[in-house]
């Protein structure tokens, strides 16, 4: 399968399916470990939240990459709890960081103020280069349908699915994040008592970022337990 041939690690795959352009890397090898950023304006034209998951689902089935270990981080994470419960044969273990999958309950200035507060917090984990002007490209319209779609998102249906089956889960969350704060994710483990929550004091919104080399250990013992 393509995913397995060494020439395409690290360069830009698209998938194509229902109007929508999927863009990926490939990277390691082993068990896989499919990992779901959060926003980025890459996204183009009008958008739902909930019709990702659908979409990603499709991608992995025609892999054919078997059961994988899933991280979802921010939207991504909201992402990732939907697309578990949508496709659960997909996934054997599920890894939520510093995850938008609760309703935000907040208004869109507050919510831009907070987001803001977060690309520029001293010590939070700063974006790459390439990352930080594409998360600055002046997309206005953009940039408020994915702040509207975080906002009016509900994902506890969901999350009542999850808690209701045995996949393992571990939550990850940096302490110092402004955007979305500790007690949002002690909510979120709170609504999946098979979870296992873990935080990371020294990191805001972006622990892979900030503190790569713990979050990756505390990635890989959990993805080694049996």
């Amino acid at each position: 399968m393509a995913f397995k041939e060494r020439t395409l690690q690290g360069k830009v795959l698209t998938y194509s399916m229902a109007g929508y352009q999927l863009h990926y890397r490939i990277y390691g090898s082993g068990k896989p470990l499919v990992l779901l950023h959060g926003y980025r304006s890459t996204l183009q034209g009008p958008w739902r939240l909930r019709e990702i998951a659908p979409l990603l689902a499709t991608w992995l089935q025609q892999l054919e990459i078997g059961p994988a270990a899933l991280v979802g981080h921010s939207m991504g994470g909201a992402i990732a709890v939907h697309l578990a419960t949508f496709a659960p044969t997909l996934f054997e273990r599920l890894i939520l960081v510093n995850a938008a999958a609760l309703p935000l309950q907040a208004t869109l200035p507050a919510l831009s103020l907070r987001s803001l507060r977060s690309m520029t917090q001293r010590g939070g984990g700063g974006y790459p280069l390439a990352l930080l002007r594409d998360v600055l490209k002046p997309r206005p319209l953009l940039h408020w349908q994915a702040a509207q779609e975080m906002i009016r998102s509900d994902f506890r249906a969901e999350l009542a699915q999850l808690a209701a089956t045995p996949i393992p889960i571990l939550i990850i969350w940096g302490e110092r994040d402004p955007l979305l704060p500790l007690s949002f994710g002690q909510d979120l483990s709170k609504t999946l008592p098979q979870a296992t929550f873990t935080t990371m004091p020294q990191s805001a919104h972006r622990p892979p970022l900030s503190e790569p080399e713990k979050f990756s250990r505390l990635v890989l013992e959990f993805l080694e337990k049996g």
